[in-house]
């Protein structure tokens, strides 16, 4: 139902680490080029090397998602390596303190949603119109649970993932007539270093094991489990493949049945 990207480009940006780096990989596995984009050029060599030993080009852009005139030059570097671009994903991301919103700062407010809501919208700048130009593209940009309901001592972070859902359905009403998808995943506690992390962190503050946190934590998914990378990338992979052509400015929920 996915089918192969074979002759196409994407461009994932956060794409030099964590589950960006695994959605790359995805891309080209099906088939398709890959531009890396983020700040750190070391880590997206690595992601580049992955890309090649799938057989597909890779190209490391450096740039920073906030940033206007970076993602500017980053959308023209990336046609000018690979003449065309035909899928976004957005996978650049931050959270924020864990803290009561009466106690978070400016300063707090301002990087979460810089990366998260505005580094989306510049991506969108960056590699839209190439896209409109040539009447065809598919962007997937990942969301979170968090933007589908209140947490306490997360409002910041949890704001920001509502924000880019309004961001992702209106530019779906905006580019859907030039024969673009705009969607959205919304993962919930992918398995990995990151959640392992926080796991243990819990862990610790509790005088518990980490087998008890993981427990808890998937007690509250109907299906009992943790989600993984490779759930995301399915998801992703339906939507920018011809599964996915009627789809558009939906917020498709992996999270093993936490949102129900």
């Amino acid at each position: 139902m996915t089918g192969r990207l074979d002759g196409q480009v994407a461009i994932v940006t956060g794409g030099t680490r964590g589950l960006g780096r695994e959605l790359a990989v995805a891309l080209a596995r099906a088939g398709a080029d890959i531009g890396i984009l983020g700040r750190d050029a070391q880590t997206g060599a690595q992601t580049a090397h992955a890309v090649a030993a799938e057989g597909r080009q890779a190209h490391v852009i450096t740039a920073d998602v906030t940033d206007e005139p970076g993602m500017s030059a980053a959308g023209i570097d990336a046609v000018a390596q690979f003449g065309k671009i035909d899928i976004l994903v957005c996978t650049a991301g931050v959270g924020a303190p864990r803290r009561p919103v009466w106690e978070s700062t400016t300063a707090d407010f301002r990087n979460c949603f810089d990366v998260n809501v505005l580094g989306t919208m510049l991506a969108l700048k960056a590699f839209l119109p190439g896209m409109i130009a040539r009447r065809s593209g598919r962007v997937v940009v990942i969301g979170g649970t968090y933007g589908h309901k209140g947490v306490a001592d997360h409002a910041l972070y949890a704001a920001s993932k509502w924000a880019v859902r309004g961001l992702v359905k209106s530019t779906a009403l905006e580019v859907g007539r030039h024969g673009i998808t705009v969607n959205t995943i919304a993962p919930g506690g992918v398995d990995g270093e990151r959640l392992r992390k926080l796991f243990r962190q819990s862990a610790e503050a509790r005088g518990e094991r980490e087998e008890d946190v993981l427990g808890r934590f998937t007690a509250g998914t109907a299906l009992g489990r943790l989600v993984n990378g490779s759930d995301i990338a399915a998801a992703m992979l339906m939507l920018v493949g011809e599964a996915g052509r009627n789809i558009t400015g939906q917020d498709i929920v992996v999270d093993a049945g936490t949102i129900i």
